[in-house]
């Protein structure tokens, strides 16, 4: 048989045309897509909801425990006027009631500190959101030499998901503009820089990694060197994934009883 010269010849097929079932398919997948959508959505809502109303009934009983005390408190103080004007109170019995007011006093505003705490995470209404350092208490230790820190650190978004990175606490001081770094939360940050008129941290610490969605507290100590005269804290965080940040916040060197 003769070969034909020319361009390459391809076998050909006949195949049924059938759009009506290629609609039906497409139709269908993105029907399940859909779905699978709506299930995620319903999912992360129900997740998010059962998280608010945990903290909602936290708030909420913090506000009842503070109605509670408002009125021992005034029961109290009617209870000393009373005793005031029948001149039966001794001395005793009265500082007892004022010790009691005053605690009463005082957990109050604890009370009234987390509720606002609680606002300011759930409702936030700042222009500046995102990852804050929001306190650090420095306490007292029996050795002289030795502190405790108390980090707060807090996410002031409108949704909360994780955030995650790490933070460094660096002490600063005389002589000679010493700094030195905390490690791991409950290690000691050792060490301090022998430079002149310089800052540096202590190679051998390292960052206390945090992941929280709304607040974490991290709490360690710190060794002072003998001689050293501690200023200013200065924290650094810095936080890791796509919207990250890095902060810094110095406080003044102020010790607390722990």
């Amino acid at each position: 048989m003769a070969r034909v010269k020319g361009s390459k010849q391809y076998r050909m097929r006949v195949v049924p045309d059938r759009p009506l079932y290629t609609w039906a398919v497409l139709c269908a997948f993105i029907a399940l897509l859909g779905f699978m959508v709506f299930l995620s959505y319903e999912y992360g809502r129900r997740e998010g909801l059962a998280l608010k109303d945990e903290v909602m009934r936290e708030r909420d009983s913090a506000r009842l425990e503070l109605r509670d005390h408002a009125r021992q408190i005034d029961a109290m103080r009617q209870h000393i006027a009373d005793l005031e004007v029948g001149r039966e109170v001794d001395e005793k019995a009265t500082e007892e009631v004022l010790v009691t007011i005053e605690g009463l006093q005082n957990r109050i505003a604890e009370l009234q500190e987390e509720i606002r705490f609680y606002k300011g995470v759930m409702l936030p209404n700042v222009d500046e959101k995102g990852l804050r350092i929001e306190r650090l208490d420095i306490l007292r230790t029996p050795d002289p030499n030795r502190v405790k820190y108390k980090l707060l650190l807090t996410q002031v978004v409108d949704k909360h998901d994780y955030v995650q990175g790490g933070v460094e606490i660096n002490l600063l001081g005389r002589p000679e503009v010493l700094a030195f770094t905390s490690g791991d939360p409950g290690q000691v940050g050792a060490g301090a820089a022998e430079a002149a008129g310089s800052e540096s941290s202590d190679p051998r610490t390292g960052s206390i990694r945090f992941r929280f969605r709304y607040f974490q507290n991290i709490d360690g100590e710190l060794t002072l060197p003998d001689g050293f005269e501690p200023e200013e804290i200065m924290v650094v965080a810095q936080s890791s994934g796509r919207n990250a940040q890095k902060l810094e916040r110095r406080f003044a060197y102020s010790l607390g009883d722990g």
